[in-house]
């Protein structure tokens, strides 16, 4: 889709600014043709940091080029500043009060160049951005959500299930043995440890990413259920306020579905977790019905290998701002320049794109 990392450009806008004061020290960092996680082991080593010190709003692309905020706590912004990594740099350091934690942006903003697209498919392009606007964008994850593999929520479901053999069967490949060190470690493990207490040694961010992938497929399931009426409200629903998040239960849709027409809310599904507010009627049926399709209990979610997974609601859609809509100046191309909101996926955007318009060559 993209020839160049940068193809696509990120520039996460943060939620606030730091203090300047404080034990954190949070660093805006451009990185190009590497994951976050990537990049924070890379930082961690220079800096001899536990990679448990740092915190971040949100996991970037890896083949783009991006611009996000960490954080490390203890230590000092000027050593920071004193990194250097390829395909690295720290653009400002400044002292904050604490840790930066996931969700803490407001969004992000995004310039994507479309290669192989004619010109003449520009006005399309830009009726159909135009309805995006009007209608919004299905919410759902992304495939970067899900693993190199796409592998990684079937991880995250042998963790909730507690079926330690399955989790050993995709981590401990022949391909990971030879490149992973927690591969290695974990199988070494194995002949003196019982397996539930090697599975609990994978790296803490690593278990969380797996069950997070796993509730973000399950999201994506209810979504398509949903498919292509997004925005209609169904009694019982959790509908989310687009301005500030609020949720709050659907009783009269009809009342309501003007304001879900003007794209102020949007009807949620479930980001599964011991906490989430359960809709109610046919939406609550649809809920649980794919659980159980999974073969898995609600309760299960309530402390998976030692992680707490609270869930929440995810709106089925979201809003999205435009900027700009036009042919690169060389070449066969489209630029698109938008911004979303935290959690949306701006390859989303391309597949509402590219599912209907058929361009005369590959991208």
């Amino acid at each position: 889709m993209f020839k160049e990392p940068e193809d696509f450009i990120v520039e996460e806008l943060p939620l606030y600014e730091p203090s300047g004061a404080g034990t954190h020290t949070y660093f805006a960092i451009r990185k190009r043709n590497l994951s976050t996680l990537e990049a924070i082991n890379r930082i961690a080593q220079e800096l001899q940091a536990s990679t448990r010190d740092f915190g971040y709003a949100g996991l970037k692309d890896k083949n783009a080029v991006t611009t996000q905020i960490l954080s490390v706590e203890g230590i000092a912004p000027e050593q920071v500043l004193r990194i250097e990594q390829p395909d690295i740099e720290v653009l400002w350091a400044e002292r904050h009060t604490h840790k930066l934690r996931v969700g803490h942006l407001r969004g992000n903003r995004f310039e994507l160049i479309l290669h192989d697209m004619p010109h003449d498919t520009l006005p399309l392009i830009k009726a159909m951005m135009a309805q995006l606007v009007t209608e919004g964008v299905p919410n759902r994850f992304g495939t970067q959500r899900f693993g190199n593999k796409n592998d990684s929520h079937l991880i995250g479901k042998a963790l909730v299930k507690a079926e330690w053999e399955t989790v050993l069967h995709y981590l401990l490949t022949e391909d990971a043995l030879q490149v992973d060190s927690v591969a290695r470690r974990m199988q070494q493990e194995l002949a003196r440890k019982p397996v539930e207490k090697v599975i609990t040694s994978i790296p803490h961010r690593l278990r969380k990413l797996y069950l997070s992938a796993y509730q973000a497929h399950l999201f994506n399931s209810i979504l398509e259920k949903r498919m292509p009426h997004l925005g209609k409200l169904l009694t019982g629903d959790i509908a989310v306020k687009h301005s500030n998040g609020a949720p709050f239960l659907v009783k009269d849709p009809t009342t309501e579905q003007p304001r879900a027409d003007a794209l102020e809310i949007s009807p949620s599904g479930p980001i599964f977790g011991y906490k989430m507010r359960m809709p109610t009627g046919e939406v609550l049926d649809l809920e649980t019905a794919i659980l159980a399709d999974e073969s898995v209990r609600l309760e299960k979610f309530r402390k998976v290998v030692g992680i707490r997974l609270p869930g929440t609601r995810r709106p089925l859609r979201m809003p999205i701002q435009l900027h700009e809509v036009s042919a690169v100046d060389s070449g066969i191309g489209i630029r698109l320049r938008f911004t979303l909101p935290a959690g949306g996926y701006a390859t989303v955007v391309v597949e509402e794109l590219l599912g209907n318009i058929q361009p005369s060559k590959s991208v």
